[in-house]
């Protein structure tokens, strides 16, 4: 190797290249190679996929908002937040692995198996500072791991706040299609208390009132009135502060309620 480096020039860099490599490689224990490899091909392949979510996620978001009053809205972010739940486990798993290896400094040291074998043959015990090094590598790559969950930690909060706004704006369009229900409903009953009278005059029956020349007049300005009661009566009752009222003191209750069980606990 040493001779191959020596007669190399810069007409094969490819050549050089993998000798320094190799040659580098050779200074450290072969373990903590591997080790290394390992570590930096799951980062490797953490960081792929971050890059392949990150535009997923945003022509997902895009095409959300473009249809935030549709129900498949929603359901369109439900696969790449289950996706994303699932790969942010497997990178915690990692994380997790490498966090119980950094504080046991006896795993750190068990990892040198070369220095181990060495100091095994001279009957000796390997000190326990010699973990140093592995404990920097697993320490630099720990880091790794927690900056690719912090990413995956904010793609998930996109979507999960792009799936509450959607679920808010349905529900305000829901909250609105209820109230328009409501005031059909009430304006409905107003009006079933004009067709009510008119049915009662229309059951040929003889009244008294055939004869009258402002019976009409009345029965119509009588029955409209009333109806306009009923309906402004209900909108009073629906949004009046009897209403306020009642919903104010069962929240108070509610506090009370939690008071009291925060003050056990205490």
């Amino acid at each position: 190797m040493k001779e191959a480096l020596e007669n190399s020039t810069g007409q094969n860099l490819t050549l050089d290249t993998q000798y320094n490599v190799r040659a580098t490689y050779m200074t450290e224990p072969f373990e903590l190679v591997f080790i290394e490899e390992i570590l930096r091909d799951a980062c490797d392949t953490f960081n792929r996929r971050i890059r392949l979510y990150e535009p997923i996620v945003d022509s997902l978001l895009d095409r959300v908002s473009n249809e935030v009053f549709s129900e498949s809205g929603v359901h369109r972010l439900v696969p790449i937040k289950d996706s994303l739940q699932e790969f942010e486990m497997t990178v915690k798993q990692g994380l997790d692995c490498l966090k119980h290896l950094l504080d046991n400094d006896e795993d750190m040291l068990g990892l040198l198996l070369t220095e181990g074998a060495a100091a095994r043959s001279k009957g000796q015990n390997l000190q326990l500072k010699k973990h140093e090094s592995v404990e920097l590598l697993l320490e630099e790559y720990a880091r790794q791991f927690n900056g690719i969950l912090q990413e995956i930690h904010y793609l998930l909060q996109r979507v999960q706040s792009k799936q509450e706004l959607v679920a808010l704006s349905l529900d305000g369009y829901r909250n609105r299609m209820i109230r328009m229900n409501l005031y059909m409903s009430i304006a409905a009953v107003g009006l079933a208390t004009s067709t009510t009278v008119a049915g009662y005059f229309g059951m040929n029956l003889v009244s008294g009132m055939e004869e009258s020349g402002v019976a009409f007049q009345y029965v119509i300005v009588s029955t409209t009135l009333a109806s306009l009661g009923i309906f402004g009566g209900s909108l009073s009752y629906i949004s009046g502060s009897r209403m306020k009222k009642r919903a104010m003191g069962r929240l108070e209750e509610i506090e009370a309620i939690k008071g009291a069980l925060s003050d056990m606990n205490a």
